[in-house]
Parts: structure tokens; sequence; C-alpha cells
């Protein structure tokens, strides 16, 4: 029982740390780790005890996975609870598949208990190890494709007016970037520094080479001073360790969106300057409110 038990135990653990990734919940290693031990102890009791036969039922089953997923991830909304539980079958199935790969191939034997399989083999450590790789194998590729084919949908070309200058990038979609103008409700659109400083006043970019965008004293100082004093906006959001974020933005001539005959020209709008990398491969430079495609 308890080389079953630990076996389990380590299976769950990779199974719902792998659930955790794929559904973006971030949980901690100690939640993963009582969720693994309630799954591990249910399989050991259920294999290795007479008549439990009931619990190896669907709905037993069904239940089983819902409290670990209740008790792990703690989703407030039903919605989110059944996205989660979905990744969670997702990532057994992975896992599962993994593993009888290896048992064909190694010609393992074993029973059925209870509607759970337990196989014998010769080099029980090393299949698991081979199982263990090929998971993490296949959990990498899926992760780059569906994160590959999502920004791909997601990604647009724009171009920024700002007088006579036109900057031209291209920009995710960012369905988390909900920020709008305190003051006239106009829709923010983030966009690195970098790639828009040749359009700003010599005035302005230094207060992004000095990385003083959170100074505003010497915001005001500089903004009241510049030949941009209408252009001007404070936009306050919130982020992850940040509460009470001030970001620097400027009201364009005009933006359009898309390309060919899908272009979409919008003069009510406001870009947000971020003076830090938005992409690591510079796969966009900009993020986009929804409102705006």
């Amino acid at each position: 029982m308890d080389v079953l038990f630990l076996e389990n135990l380590v299976i769950n653990f990779l199974i719902l740390y792998v659930t955790s990734i794929f559904s973006k919940v971030r949980v901690s290693s100690l939640r993963i780790a009582v969720g693994a031990a309630i799954g591990a102890s249910y399989v050991a009791v259920l294999i290795l005890l007479p008549g439990m036969k009931v619990y190896g039922t669907i709905i037993a089953k069904l239940l089983l996975s819902a409290g670990i997923i209740a008790i792990t991830f703690t989703p407030e909304k039903l919605k989110s609870f059944l996205k989660v539980l979905a990744m969670f079958y997702v990532s057994s199935f992975i896992f599962a598949g993994a593993a009888f790969a290896f048992i064909y191939f190694n010609q393992s034997g074993g029973f059925v208990r209870n509607g759970i399989v337990y196989v014998f083999w010769r080099y029980k450590l090393t299949v698991l190890v081979l199982s263990l790789m090929m998971v993490g194998i296949v959990v990498k590729i899926l992760i780059e494709i569906i994160q590959s084919r999502t920004k791909e949908k997601y990604l647009m070309p724009i171009k920024i007016s700002f007088e006579d200058n036109v900057i031209e990038l291209a920009a995710l979609v960012d369905t988390g970037n909900s920020l709008h103008d305190p003051l006239t409700n106009m829709p923010v659109i983030i966009v690195e520094y970098l790639a828009i400083k040749d359009v700003l006043p010599a005035d302005i970019q230094d207060i992004f080479k000095e990385s003083k965008e959170n100074d505003l004293d010497n915001i005001s100082r500089v903004i009241s001073n510049s030949k941009w004093f209408s252009r001007f906006r404070l936009i306050p959001f919130m982020s992850i360790g940040k509460d009470n974020g001030i970001l620097i933005g400027f009201k364009p001539d005009y933006i359009e969106i898309g390309k060919d005959d899908e272009k979409k020209g919008v003069k009510d709008v406001v870009v947000g300057i971020c003076n830090k990398t938005l992409s690591r491969n510079e796969g966009y430079r900009a993020l986009l409110n929804p409102e705006l495609v």
C-alpha cells in the first residue's frame, strides 16, 4: 500500500501541477500536495480493500475529481471550476497515454480492481521516469502550440499618428487591458516606450530615459512646459504587486488598426506609455484594448 500510495502521490502532484499551468491558476505547492495525497489515498484504499466497488463507479470518480479540484484550486465561480476540471482531465489523459505507451512496449502485466488499473513493471522506476519525460515533452509542445496560435489570432498591425509622424507596430489584443482615460473614458492602448520614443518630444523622452515616470512632481513640471500639454493624460491602473500605478498617456491624432480591407481608424483613444518590454521576442510591442477591435 505504501508503494502504491507514493507512486500515485507523485503522479497526482504532477497532474495537478500541469493542470495549474494549463488553466493559468496559480496555487501553492502545499495545496497541490494536499490534493495529490487525497487522490493517492483514494486509489490505494480502492485497490487493496475488498468490497469497495461502489467507490470505483464513474459517479464516485467524478465526485472525487471535483473534490480534488475544489480543495486544490478553490475556484470561486462555476465557470472557473469547470475550466480547471476540464484541464485536470486533459492532464490526466496525457499522463495515462504516456504510461500505457511504455506499458505496451515493455509488455508489463497487471490487474484491474474496482475500475483502477494496477501494473507490474520489472523496471518500475525507469518506466515512471520515461513516462514523466514524455509527458514533459508533450506538455511543452502543447503549451507552445496553444500560445503561438493564440498570439497569431490576436496579433494585429497598428499605426499611431502624432502630428507628422507615424509609428507602425504589432499589437496584441489583450482581454486583460480594460484601461480607460478617467477624464474622457477613452480606451487606452499600452505601447512600449522604445517603440514610440522617436515621435515623442525630447522633454517627454527625458522622463522615461531617467525612469521618472512615477515621479508626479517631475512629470507635472515637464508637462506644464511641454508643447504636448493638451495631449497629456494620467491613467491610474492596478496590476500584480502594484495597487496604485500611474501610466503616462497621450492623445494621438488617430490610430489605424488592422490591414487591407479590414482597416479601422480610431480617433477617440489614448496611448499609454510603458517603460518595459511587453514581449520577450518582440512579437508585439503594444496591448490593444478589446473595445477597439
